[in-house]
């Protein structure tokens, strides 16, 4: 009894001091999103998420990852991986990391959504998702950035 009661006061005072160092996080937020960039440029998005979550000790991080209409076999599970590698390489716990494949959609899109625990996960948004006879899988790839084409006015 005088554990649980312990215990209790620990996570109010745990939570206490989460909120008065970087504001209330008792409700979800929407970090980032991110579409089809260089990894250079996802690296420094995971490098600032993993900032964030060293200053919200007691959050999970959900990486929901649409794939594209054209995408390698796997490329959400790939991509989840590869962002939980590099987030835990940043010292964050494994546990507080959670990656989603999420279909796929007209454009490849990773949702990062900073979350308390106790919340449970976000809900994948299905209704821009396109169905499987609508994506072109290739096989054989590895995950890779396809920048769009530009339009013919633009080229030169």
């Amino acid at each position: 009894m005088i554990s649980c009661v312990l215990l209790s006061l620990y996570m109010v005072q745990a939570i206490g001091a989460q909120e008065s160092r970087t504001g209330s996080i008792l409700a979800p937020d929407k970090y980032d999103e991110w579409g089809d960039v260089p990894f250079e440029t996802e690296s420094a998005r995971l490098d600032k998420i993993a900032r964030q979550l060293k200053e919200w000790p007691l959050s999970i991080v959900y990486l929901m990852i649409y794939a594209g209409p054209t995408a390698c076999k796997d490329e959400a599970k790939a991509r989840g991986i590869r962002a939980a590698e590099f987030l835990t390489n940043a010292g964050i716990e494994p546990e507080r990391v959670v990656w989603i494949d999420a279909g796929w959609q007209k454009k490849l899109l990773v949702e990062v959504w900073i979350w308390p625990p106790n919340l449970g996960r976000p809900k994948v948004a299905t209704e821009q998702n396109l169905k499987p006879a609508q994506v072109r899988i290739e096989r054989g790839c590895k995950i890779k950035y396809r920048p769009e084409p530009r339009p013919r006015a633009l080229r030169r």
